[in-house]
């Protein structure tokens, strides 16, 4: 009996919630012989206009901060764009060049790469909090800058904003992007009924909003308690594909997600097959 032919996810069910990628990461699913349910919970969504965009644009070139937190790839990817509709493309990017630049995962880096910016420093743990520790430690800049600027991702860290703040840091924040939900026809309440139900084996976030959203369209239908306890209890198993992503679970006390190694769409669907191994073994 090969594993071929018995893929590792044959006869169960994962429902994916995302919504960028949804087709990729199914496919990947059904490809291990899983059934696929797709309740896309949030998108992204260009904020609605892009002066705000374009003035952290002439702001970074006409005074430029000592360091720049870049947390996502996509969004380092649209504030350039931004610039490059207004022609300035070319002169953000040398301005960019010039100062400390850290990313918050490898993503964020590839991006600065591929535009030949340079990356001092690049977190492992996938969180903000981790770029500003270095900040304020005065690492890897000779010393703590008075000025930074945060590329911020979807949701703003308000936290990590304010240490920053705190330690006497001008902080100026850039936001090319939001999150916006991505439910049509209430599917969300129907994966909660599905989860209540025991109808779904996995549910699989790629960021920690959707999980906010899909504890609020559980609360919309008076489920919110058996959700978290199908969830905790691992008669569904929450999969996450990183720490902050799996922050909000572990805060409801639903400790036993999936979570894995690399925060990658591929590590995420191998760290979901192996653990159905290892249930169906037992």
């Amino acid at each position: 009996m090969t594993t071929a032919e018995h893929p590792a996810l044959t006869g169960l069910t994962v429902a994916v919630t995302a919504h960028r990628r949804a087709a990729e990461q199914g496919g990947a699913f059904e490809r291990h012989g899983a059934r696929v349910l797709h309740a896309p919970a949030l998108k992204l969504a260009p904020v609605d206009e892009d002066d705000a965009v374009f003035a952290t644009v002439r702001e970074t070139i006409a005074t430029p901060p000592d360091a720049v937190l870049v947390t996502t790839g996509y969004g380092f990817d649209r504030w350039l764009r931004v610039a490059e509709q207004e022609g300035l493309g070319d002169e953000l990017l040398k301005t960019l060049r010039g100062v400390v630049v850290m990313a918050r995962g490898a993503k964020a880096r590839g991006q600065l790469q591929a535009k030949g910016v340079t990356c001092a420093y690049t977190g492992a743990s996938g969180r903000t909090a981790e770029l500003v520790d270095r900040v304020l430690a005065g690492d890897p800049a000779a010393q703590r800058p008075a000025t930074v600027t945060v590329q911020v991702h979807g949701t703003t860290d308000e936290e990590q904003l304010e240490r920053l703040r705190a330690g006497g840091i001008a902080v100026r924040v850039v936001v090319p992007y939001q999150w916006e939900s991505a439910d049509e026809g209430s599917r969300l309440a129907g994966l909660v009924r599905d989860v209540v139900a025991g109808e779904i084996d996995y549910v699989t976030f790629t960021a920690a909003p959707a999980v906010d959203a899909l504890f609020d369209a559980a609360r919309s239908v008076g489920a919110y308690d058996e959700l978290v306890g199908a969830l905790r209890e691992g008669r569904c198993t929450a999969v996450a594909i990183g720490p902050v992503c799996v922050q909000p679970l572990e805060e409801a006390g639903i400790t036993n997600a999936v979570v894995p190694e690399r925060f990658r769409l591929g590590a995420m669907v191998k760290a979901v097959c192996d653990h159905a191994r290892e249930a169906a073994s037992r």
